[in-house]
């Protein structure tokens, strides 16, 4: 397993650009180079994933190598698509797996519960730091509190379902009152703040799937998102409370006049990001997640031991202290 004290040295790398990389491994860094001149490296001691993102050429070596360091490659399409992900994991962890399969539906459905309660407490705290709150904010925080209370009581998945939807639903409404916002549609890249969202929950998943990789985890079986077909429903599941991070960084980045028009293009339909913009979104993106990822590397943890048995807490995560509450000290 990675300890917490080698997983705060880690570091997330993004490959991206319109132009042809070559990324290959030397002296235990990785090197990208660009028309055969070196670009940047960095030593594999210190990555935890490397997003590529449009074309680049890499090797078998360069594959070996990865794994045996344990960092998970993430290859991308220009639209920000994950179409192949080299994830390396705890193989034969059988126990886990079988603990996994045998979660009994009374025990599932309170795992899902705390999961939703928790993101509804989430997008409630990011409210609450609103500094000024008209009355469209107020309403909002009691009602999220409401529908917390809902969650917490229901007995039915269908339920939970709805509540969750309605409780997103006023978040959205609410928070992003003060730009372009005509409601969250998944994948539809109608609009710039849907298409970042898209991108900033596409690099939140997966460094999450990374670290349930580790601990090896059926990333496939699900707690609380249904499986169907190659669905990731476990990541899904543990990512749910974390969504905040991305939304309190896209409108902090709006705040900061970070997020400009021109950055974008509509095409056949939907939105575009210019590709000479990229590694300025991805940065907005990777520093909210990486300031968190003690908190998600705990969580993670406390999810796993839960499942084990060691433990009988439950993960929670507070965005309002950004610590993972009843988390175990490494």
């Amino acid at each position: 397993m990675l300890s917490y004290p080698d997983f705060s040295e880690k570091q997330l790398i993004c490959i991206a650009s319109h132009r042809v990389h070559q990324i290959r491994f030397a002296n235990e860094n990785l090197v990208v180079e660009v028309d055969g001149e070196i670009r940047e490296q960095a030593s594999c001691h210190k990555i935890f994933a490397v997003f590529i993102i449009g074309e680049a050429t890499i090797t078998t070596h360069l594959i070996r190598k990865l794994e045996s360091f344990w960092i998970s490659l993430v290859c991308m399409k220009d639209n920000f698509e994950a179409y192949t992900v080299f994830g390396w994991a705890s193989e034969g962890n059988t126990l886990l797996r079988a603990k996994q399969y045998s979660e009994k539906d009374a025990e599932r459905f309170t795992i899902a519960k705390t999961i939703v309660e928790n993101k509804v407490e989430n997008h409630q705290a990011l409210l609450k730091k609103v500094r000024e709150k008209n009355a469209l904010i107020i309403r909002a925080i009691e009602n999220l509190e409401s529908l917390k209370n809902e969650v917490a009581s229901t007995m039915d998945e269908n339920s939970l379902l709805w509540f969750e939807w309605m409780a997103a639903k006023t978040f959205f409404n609410a928070y992003f009152r003060d730009i372009e916002w005509t409601g969250r549609a998944p994948r539809t890249k109608k609009n710039v703040p849907n298409l970042l969202l898209d991108i900033g929950y596409t690099f939140l998943f997966h460094f999450i799937e990374a670290l349930l990789r580790i601990y090896g985890f059926d990333v496939y079986k699900w707690v609380y998102h249904t499986e169907f077909y190659q669905r990731k429903s476990l990541v899904c599941d543990v990512m749910e409370p974390f969504r905040p991070i991305v939304d309190a960084a896209l409108l902090k980045a709006y705040h900061l006049s970070q997020i400009r028009e021109k950055d974008f293009r509509f095409l056949n339909g939907a939105y575009v990001m210019n590709p000479e913009c990229r590694q300025k979104y991805v940065s907005i993106f990777f520093r909210a997640i990486m300031d968190e990822k003690e908190a998600i590397y705990r969580y993670v943890q406390l999810f796993y031991w839960n499942f084990m048995g060691n433990r009988k807490e439950l993960p929670f995560y507070s965005y309002q202290s950004g610590t993972c509450l009843s988390s175990p000290t490494t």
